[in-house]
């Protein structure tokens, strides 16, 4: 993390040309957002990924552990549910710089955060469901922030986006060819406000959100062990299609 000014900088790379979530990543994240907490000012905190993406979702070698080992589920999905409550409370505004990919766990980051400025050429999808699990905030506080029936399809389809259709649900706030430029353009505007308006003002929002990632975590530290999961998260190692996208239908 980077002092700016009139803003902190906080960057991540977890090795490799994507960025997953992974556990040295999350317990990561909240340690430094326990820092962030502690820094009185600046106002503002501008969350991007490193290597031209923002990032991979769930590390898929831990989800394999997870799918045949009920107790590490449980607290990998833990780590997962307490850097989503921390991004939501964190006491300061939240911007996310995106571009390259932002697929799985690292897209619904993007609802945890104030203003997601997304690089043209982005592209979104929520793909779990295809691995035999499913996306835990898009599904529990995604009705919430883009609407039932988009959320509903953003998992249940798993689709990917581009910027445009992205910031057509609500994803994401600005399309831009120039990430550096439209972050600038973005805190010129925000610094009209009182800064700890703007902060009473999330957690306002924000706050009532919480509650219902509980359930949805625990759902899914339940689903990653089924049969489904487990062969679901093979196929993908394996490149193969599971057996429940054979269906016909007539």
């Amino acid at each position: 993390m980077k002092k700016r000014k009139g803003y902190l900088y906080l960057s991540f790379n977890t090795g490799g040309k994507y960025n997953v979530f992974d556990s040295r990543f999350m317990l990561g994240i909240i340690d430094t957002l326990s820092e962030v907490e502690k820094i009185r000012e600046p106002h503002f905190l501008v969350i991007r990924g490193e290597n031209g993406n923002f990032g991979a979702g769930a590390d898929i070698k831990e989800l394999l552990k997870a799918s045949s080992d009920k107790e590490y589920a449980k607290v990998f999905f833990g780590h997962m549910r307490d850097l989503f409550v921390k991004m939501l409370t964190v006491n300061k505004v939240t911007i996310g710089l995106v571009e390259g990919v932002a697929y799985g766990a690292s897209m619904e980051l993007l609802l945890a955060l104030d203003i997601v400025i997304a690089k043209t050429g982005t592209r979104f999808a929520a793909p779990g469901g295809k691995l035999g699990v499913f996306p835990p905030v898009l599904v529990s506080i995604g009705p919430y922030l883009l609407g039932a029936r988009a959320s509903r399809k953003l998992a249940m389809l798993g689709e990917e986006l581009d910027t445009a259709k992205a910031k057509e649900v609500g994803l994401i706030d600005y399309d831009t060819e120039n990430l550096e430029s439209g972050l600038m353009e973005v805190l010129n505007r925000l610094k009209l406000m009182s800064p700890t308006s703007l902060v009473r003002m999330r957690k306002l929002i924000l706050l009532s959100l919480v509650p219902h990632l509980d359930k949805a975590f625990e759902e899914l530290a339940t689903q990653v062990v089924t049969d489904e999961a487990r062969e679901g998260i093979s196929s993908f190692f394996s490149k193969t299609s599971p057996s429940w996208s054979s269906i016909g239908f007539s």
